[in-house]
């Protein structure tokens, strides 16, 4: 599926999308939808869509919902509203709710229609390749920040690879979008931690309240180092906002839901030290007023799900397992901190090191869930 090229029509009246086709069949692949509530359901069922084209007045939905629909499931996609009142109100309004491209008056010109299309395509195609271009630049440059963070702060780094694989699963299971901002907020959330030691470990919960002046001095500091990347913004502003009392109301929706995501995480990876995972997640529990409910029952339902915990030798371990203890070496060297969710890689990487003689205490204690979530 050439998702470049797709565009969604949205019109309740069936002889207008019916022209639309006619006119346009062959130049683009179209799918068309009858009303508001047809093209939500196609947005969900058959996107994702380059464009969305939508009329503004309409019985069920309206072209508002509709685009403010098409933002939130697919941000990348480009909407365009087609009507035939745009008074200042409507514009206001589009351009806040469903950031509008472009405003086409109806009765509309193909020849307009196809010029915004061509337009809107070429705008698509070029936030793709920017964000593939981003993805892999960052991706480079992060993974040379953590080999660093691994060398300054072994702790810290493998603090920020357990709570990468948490967030990474929590995205998922909540349906967020732009999961990449928030798996790299949590791995660039260990900075502020290199050259500081690492006081926000072993310690109890009772101690936590106390320890949170520093929890936010070292968030402040990971922000104020992810800040001078360039494009990293907002990721910035989402480790920085972890313990603020209010976030700027114009602020991206990934602020604040990766703010609550990450302190939730990190707090339960400090009271792990010191306690089993159920008896972790009842202590964050008595406290849940400082994250997000939804997201914490989600985080519990993947923790304390259906598991059993095994002990392996290296050539038992397979993707997906989470190591129960820390993988150690027999002079008492840390490999692999417990936590962590085993990847081929990581995997390939211990037994590397077992054939190089380097001795790996074996067996090795992993958790294995039997319901993925």
């Amino acid at each position: 599926m050439n998702v470049s090229n797709r565009i969604l029509l949205v019109d309740d009246e069936v002889n207008l999308l019916q022209a639309f086709q006619r006119n346009l069949r062959g130049r683009y692949e179209l799918v068309t939808a009858a009303g508001g509530q047809a093209a939500i359901e196609q947005l969900q069922k058959n996107g994702p869509f380059a464009m969305v084209v939508s009329d503004m007045q309409m019985p069920d939905v309206d072209g508002m919902q509709v685009l403010s629909a098409a933002r939130k499931i697919t941000p990348d996609t480009v909407r365009v509203m087609l009507t035939g009142n745009v008074d200042q109100s409507t514009a206001v309004t589009a351009v806040n709710s469903g950031e509008v491209f472009r405003f086409l008056n109806k009765p509309c010109p193909f020849e307009t229609l196809t010029a915004v299309l061509d337009e809107g395509l070429h705008h698509y195609k070029i936030a793709l390749a920017e964000k593939e271009l981003l993805s892999k630049t960052l991706s480079g440059c992060i993974a040379l920040v953590n080999e660093l963070l691994s060398i300054a702060n072994p702790v810290s780094f493998g603090r920020g690879g357990r709570i990468r694989q948490w967030i990474k699963r929590l995205c998922t299971s909540l349906f967020l979008p732009n999961v990449w901002q928030y798996e790299i907020g949590a791995m660039l959330s260990q900075l502020g931690s290199i050259g500081t030691g690492s006081r926000t470990t072993g310690l109890h919960w009772d101690s936590l309240q106390d320890l949170r002046g520093e929890l936010k001095n070292q968030a402040l500091a990971s922000s104020s180092m992810v800040s001078k990347i360039p494009k990293l913004e907002t990721i910035a502003e989402m480790i920085g906002s972890q313990y603020v009392d209010t976030i700027r109301p114009d602020a991206p929706i990934e602020v604040e839901m990766g703010a609550k995501l990450l302190r939730m995480l990190i707090e339960y990876d400090i009271v792990l030290e010191n306690r089993t995972p159920s008896e972790s997640m009842s202590k964050l529990r008595e406290h849940v007023s400082d994250y997000d409910n939804e997201a914490l029952e989600m985080f519990a339902s993947i923790i304390l799900g259906k598991h059993s915990i095994k002990s392996l030798t290296l050539d038992s371990l397979l993707d997906g397992m989470i190591l129960e203890t820390d993988v150690t070496t027999t002079s008492g060297e840390i490999l692999l901190s417990h936590g962590h969710e085993l990847t081929s890689t990581m995997i390939q990487r211990l037994k590397n090191f077992s054939r190089n003689g380097i001795e790996v205490v074996q067996p090795i204690m992993v958790r294995i869930h039997s319901v993925t979530t």
